[in-house]
């Protein structure tokens, strides 16, 4: 995991974004029998378990996977996720596959857009990449994030030559914006694509994804 100078590695939370009114759902069903759940330091061996099989993985794409990850870190993580969402301030979750109990990836809402827009950001485990996971996931994030009030437009932030994760945003009729280098984030210093929805469109409908 990558240090943060005088701070708790915060694995892409914004242990600093306003106070949302309400908190999306503690769950969330996805298709092929998937499920989105808040973090919860119950799951740290498994969650270190998926992050360190998936490590070589995410290394070119995640700044926090430069590191091995560690029981402890990966403890402090889940016990600050599950406090950022109590106080409705960043909404992190793992998804699971309920009937092997597995971890196959972590998602979540990060406030970086002040009170009126959300990020996602999105990590699947290697055995599961090409299923689908990161779109389902993403697609129940962004109507999770308008469901809760004063949400006008939610991003997704990708790097530059990562064109596998860039077609989770094309697919669900996400605009791209350009290039950006974040100073936040999970790509920070990175050339990012920056992608874009708004409550308005996503609302009128947005176009199934394609294969």
């Amino acid at each position: 995991m990558r240090p943060f100078a005088g701070r708790e590695p915060t694995w892409g939370m914004e242990p600093d974004a306003a106070t949302f009114p309400t908190a999306p759902p503690a769950k969330i069903d996805l298709p092929a029998g998937l499920q989105l759940a808040k973090v919860s330091v119950t799951r740290t061996e498994a969650v270190a378990r998926a992050v360190t099989e998936s490590r070589a993985h995410l290394q070119p794409w995640m700044a926090w996977a430069a590191e091995p990850a560690t029981t402890a870190s990966i403890g402090t993580f889940l016990a600050m996720g599950e406090e950022l969402f109590e106080q409705r301030r960043d909404f992190a979750y793992s998804i699971l596959d309920p009937a092997s109990g597995s971890v196959v990836g972590g998602c979540g809402l990060h406030g970086r857009l002040g009170r009126t827009g959300l990020e996602i950001g999105y990590w699947v485990h290697v055995d599961w990449v090409g299923r689908g996971v990161a779109t389902e996931a993403a697609r129940a994030l962004t109507t999770a994030a308008f469901g809760i009030d004063g949400i006008e437009r939610v991003r997704i932030h990708c790097e530059e030559a990562n064109a596998r994760s860039a077609r989770v945003p094309a697919k669900l009729g996400y605009r791209c914006l350009g290039l950006v280098v974040p100073d936040e984030g999970p790509c920070t210093g990175r050339s990012t694509q920056e992608w874009m929805v708004e409550r308005a469109d996503w609302i009128a409908g947005v176009p199934e994804p394609t294969s």
